[in-house]
């Protein structure tokens, strides 16, 4: 039974995987998410799996050959996961996943070199990234390069200086090469380098070794052991430095004062260093005996001197001691002989300048204060006084404590031996807080005690400098240039202030004053750098190009290869229209940094002004192709993108700037702007269903620009609907004549599809003499985006034409004009036949519309004209909107009583109306309309003719549902 269930769990199983791996997708977006997740589980063989099928349904899709190389390497397959990997790489070279994965490849295989150079393009992605400099570092040492290795290890120390690891790393390469310097005898380049380590970290036993081992090797004993001092402040405890230490005494004979050192000096006590208390002291004290056997006097004078103070023996020993450079011997009689003599000038003297020798700065200061304290008139203490507080006040200047710094220096004028020093201190400190004034006297001041000293007059020019009086400063540098002419420094500070001058103007957009300074300064230093850039610059904002492109080519002649120098020369052959010239310059920049985005870009921006140049000049084809490799060379220009794009639908047949749009979007399919652009081209082919769904992805930051951008997505979904009712209400009346009626209309239209649409009227009149009644049908359609036409049929009794029988075409033009032409026949109730035509044209702007229209006439027996323009002027974002109307003819014009055509013939009329449209919603609008009718009529007979006036007032409500 257990075997049979073994085998069965195995059946299951075994199963299980068949089914995993028997999945079939019909998509290669589901295998990308099924391996995806694959991946994630770490099932790298299944994850494989799908990503292959995948790529059998989309061979070119990058996202799942980067899936099927990372599952590949995971399962150690590295020659098949270089291969799609470098497939994916040769599309998307910046790929940071891909170049990491082809980087672990490539070390894996120990083929170094690939490993590097995809290692130095994740460094030019990330030039900061801490983790592939020592990456890089790794690689070259596994490949045997240890020179590469160190070398990249100490720039990336100057980038992470503060890393505690990357410092262990540099110190340890430090501490070899100094080792390899000392090895060959090159103890100068030897002491450099483990100085340089001790300033880095103060606490680097191996370089303090490496210190002393240096100055026992060049015979410098009495060196290395002040080296071994300095090492036990940092590390007072270590064996190796105290054994140093006691071995240096012993072996300049000091005995005595290492026999000192271990006793007295809690850092070495005995429970720390028992074998150096029980053994090495007792054999330094054997050899103390015996070498003062060869001393007797000095150790016979420093015993009596401890015994009972004898002042010739104490002389005796402090004047050996100070001699022979028994520091603490001496500083121990010296304090034992003060203590009992506080106020002997003579020890506290010698005390202070024991004290100086051995750099004890902070005990030799405070001697120095007792001693000005205790005698204040002596010379010699008072110099070394004001010494100190000299320096104590210069430390006050590095820490910006400049009150106190200040205190000192006021102080310190009144000593001859200071006084200048002192002045010039005080001139820093007034230039430091920006005191120009107060600067201005000091320099005075010094200029008054060295008057031949050019070095105050060019203090002088550096404070106007400061002060930003150019002028003035380069005036005295100018003066300085012809009396010292064999002087280098004064014309080189010349330039230097040619440039803050000419930088400060720039700053001030002074544009024009900027050039000639800088020929001037040109005419001292004619390669220099900064004064051709800003040369350049300032050419470039006046604008004056033909100049900036002479600089820009004598920059070139200094600096061939100085890219800034290339991309500004193109730049100015680009603002001045010499756009191959551009080009040329940036193709050469491309042959060295072919990746380098700054110049793509560059070269990108070249194409988007010829591109621009060329659509102001209506070359639209030689436009768009500039705009298009100006995108393809920068994909993050929004600029040549947007324009190629609007210039597409403006001077393109809708359908092809569809296509154009939808290409665009295969390869960027999250990009708003082509999405509502998309949307733009779907308002123009009326189709707006699709036009609402895309221009929703306009992005708008302005709140109100938002708000308003609301309301037209709301027309546009209003435009959308495919059923529209309209009622009307008009009445109109006479001043001179017992005139009056009242017309409602009824219309009802439907959008069926794209292109037809179907509707019907209902008008009912009503008068005096009875009511009257028509109706009718109608049917438009859209032949293309620029050609649509309408027919309508109408039946009517009493005041209305039996029938009415029309026709009208509408036509599109470029430069948003149209033109339309129609037909009406009409069977009036007195069986008179109307026929008429008309045509006009009419144009659109931005918010107008305006209109001009003839109309023919005939009935049975005569000819009749009417001559109309009309305007609609919309008045604010809402698209309200006022109208007006004019014409004039045999007939009279009105659109809202068709019908009227045939009331008033064959006398002279002029009508002049007014309306406003209001859009209550997007769906829905009220219009008001009115308008006044003067023509000549008979009143009483035939010969007899009146001016009579007719008034029209109407209002309509149109909503779509």
């Amino acid at each position: 039974m257990k075997i049979n269930k073994s085998i069965f769990i195995f059946i299951v199983i075994l199963l299980s995987q068949l089914n995993i791996y028997s999945q079939v997708f019909d998509s290669s977006d589901l295998y990308f998410e099924e391996a995806k997740k694959d991946i994630a589980e770490q099932n790298f063989t299944k994850a494989a799996k799908m990503s292959w099928r995948g790529l059998q349904i989309s061979r070119e899709d990058l996202d799942l050959k980067v899936l099927l190389g990372k599952a590949n390497l995971q399962l150690g397959k590295y020659d098949t996961a270089r291969y799609v990997l470098k497939q994916v790489y040769d599309k998307r070279r910046k790929d940071i996943d891909v170049l990491q994965y082809l980087v672990t490849i490539e070390q894996t295989t120990q083929r170094y070199s690939d490993a590097i150079c995809f290692v130095n393009e994740l460094l030019e992605i990330t030039p900061y990234s801490r983790g592939w400099h020592l990456r890089k570092i790794e690689i070259y040492k596994e490949m045997g390069n240890f020179e590469e290795a160190e070398r990249a290890l100490k720039r990336i120390y100057q980038i992470y200086p503060n890393d505690t690891e990357i410092e262990s790393r540099y110190n340890y390469i430090m501490i070899g090469d100094g080792n390899d310097a000392l090895k060959n005898k090159n103890y100068d380049d030897a002491n450099q380098i483990y100085k340089t380590i001790i300033d880095n970290n103060p606490s680097n036993k191996d370089a303090y070794l490496g210190l002393i081992r240096n100055e026992i090797l060049k015979g410098n004993p009495e060196v290395a052991l002040q080296y071994t001092n300095r090492s036990l402040l940092e590390l007072p405890s270590d064996r190796e430095l105290v054994e140093k230490k006691v071995g240096l005494l012993e072996q300049l004979g000091r005995h005595e004062e290492a026999i000192v050192y271990i006793k007295t000096d809690p850092s070495v006590s005995a429970d720390k260093f028992p074998e150096l208390h029980s053994k090495t002291l007792p054999y330094l004290m054997q050899q103390s005996a015996s070498f003062n056997e060869y001393n007797d006097t000095y150790e016979i004078n420093k015993k009596l001197a401890e015994m009972n103070g004898n002042s010739e023996s104490t002389t005796y020993v402090i004047n050996n001691a100070l001699g022979k450079g028994y520091d603490i011997d001496a500083e121990y009689f010296l304090k034992k002989n003060i203590k009992r003599n506080p106020n002997n000038k003579k020890f506290l003297v010698q005390l202070k300048e024991l004290y100086r020798p051995i750099k004890d700065k902070e005990r030799f200061e405070k001697e120095v204060i007792e001693l000005h304290e205790k005698f204040p008139n002596d010379s010699d203490i008072t110099a070394d006084y004001n010494l100190v507080m000299y320096n104590r006040a210069k430390q006050f200047v590095i820490n910006k404590q400049y009150s106190e710094a200040l205190e000192i220096f006021n102080e310190l004028i009144n000593f001859p031996d200071f006084t200048e020093e002192s002045e010039s201190q005080i001139f820093g400190i007034y230039l430091l807080q920006e005191r120009y004034d107060e600067a201005t006297d000091q320099i005075d001041k010094l200029i008054g005690l060295a008057p031949d000293d050019p070095d105050y007059l060019e203090k002088k020019s550096t404070l106007y400098q400061q002060m930003e009086l150019f002028d003035d400063a380069l005036e005295i540098t100018r003066s300085l240039e012809q009396n010292y002419p064999l002087e280098q420094r004064y014309p080189t500070l010349y330039v230097s202030q040619v440039e803050a001058y000419a930088t400060y103007l720039m700053r001030e957009q002074r544009y024009r004053a900027v050039l000639p300074l800088v020929e001037d300064g040109l005419t001292r230093e004619n390669n220099n750098k900064r004064l051709l850039d800003i040369a350049i610059n300032a050419s470039s904002a006046i604008p004056d190009y033909e100049r900036g492109i002479n600089y820009g080519k004598s920059a070139l002649s200094f600096y061939p290869n100085n890219k800034n120098f290339k991309l500004k020369l193109a730049n100015l052959y680009s603002q001045n229209k010499q756009y191959d010239e551009a080009k040329g310059v940036l193709d050469s920049l491309r042959t060295v940094y072919v990746y380098d985005r700054n110049v793509k870009n560059a070269l990108a921006e070249v194409l988007f002004y010829r591109a621009r140049n060329q659509e102001e000049e209506g070359l639209v084809d030689e436009a768009l192709v500039n705009y298009d490799s100006a995108v393809a060379l920068n994909p993050a220009d929004r600029g040549s993108l947007m324009r190629m794009v609007n210039l597409h639908i403006t001077q393109k047949p809708n359908d092809e700037s569809l296509e154009f749009i939808n290409e665009k979007l295969e390869k960027t399919p999250e990009d708003n702007f082509l999405k509502y652009k998309k949307g733009i081209v779907f308002e123009l082919l009326q189709q707006y269903d699709s036009a609402y769904y895309y221009q929703k992805f306009r992005e708008i930051d302005n709140p109100y620009e938002k708000q308003q951008w609301e309301l037209a997505l709301e027309v546009l979904r209003a435009a959308k609907l495919k059923n529209q009712l309209a009622a009307t209400y008009s009445q109109a009346s006479a001043d001179s004549t017992a005139f009056s009626t009242s017309l409602a209309s009824l219309s009802y239209s439907h959008k069926y599809d794209d292109k037809n649409s179907f509707g019907a009227n209902l008008n009912y009149a009503a008068r005096r003499s009875g009511v009257g009644v028509q109706g009718g049908v109608n049917y438009s359609r859209i032949f293309s985006p620029t050609l649509y036409a309408d027919v309508g049929v109408l039946l009517g009794n009493l005041f209305f034409p039996k029938f009415v029988l029309y026709g009208n075409a509408y036509k599109g033009l470029d430069n948003d004009y149209e033109v339309q032409a129609g037909v009406r026949f009409l069977r009036l109730q007195n069986d008179i036949n109307f026929f008429s035509i008309h045509g006009g044209v009419s144009r659109t702007w931005e918010d107008i519309w305006l209109n001009a229209k003839l109309t023919l006439m005939r009935d049975d027996q005569f000819n009749y004209f009417n001559f109309a323009t009309q305007t609609r002027i919309n008045v604010n974002p809402r698209k309200d909107y006022v109208s007006f109307i004019v014409s004039f003819g045999s007939a009279p014009f009105n659109d809202q009583l068709p019908e009227a055509e045939a009331a008033f013939l064959n006398f002279s009329n002029v009508l002049v109306g007014a309306g406003y449209g209001y859009n209550i919603s997007p769906k829905t609008s009220l219009i008001f309309n009115g308008s006044w009718i003067n023509f000549q009529s008979p009143v009483t007979d035939s010969n007899a003719l009146a001016f009579i006036n007719v008034y029209n007032v109407s209002i309509t409500i149109v909503t779509k549902f």
